[in-house]
């Protein structure tokens, strides 16, 4: 029963470190993702020639 309760510990164990490991992994990487590949806005002079129609 002891060999039982430490196996579950050690299982236990490694579940909860790769989890955090996860959850680490998908706040660095997929924020970056998300930063690189966002549209980037607009300067205030392409918007300008944007509005006038004066585009190029």
């Amino acid at each position: 029963m002891e060999l039982f309760a430490e196996g579950l510990s050690v299982v236990g164990a490694m579940l909860l470190s790769v989890s955090c490991g996860l959850l680490v992994e998908e706040m660095l990487f997929g924020g970056l993702v998300r930063l690189f590949f966002s549209r980037q806005p607009l300067t205030s002079r392409a918007t300008e020639r944007k509005e006038l129609g004066r585009e190029g």
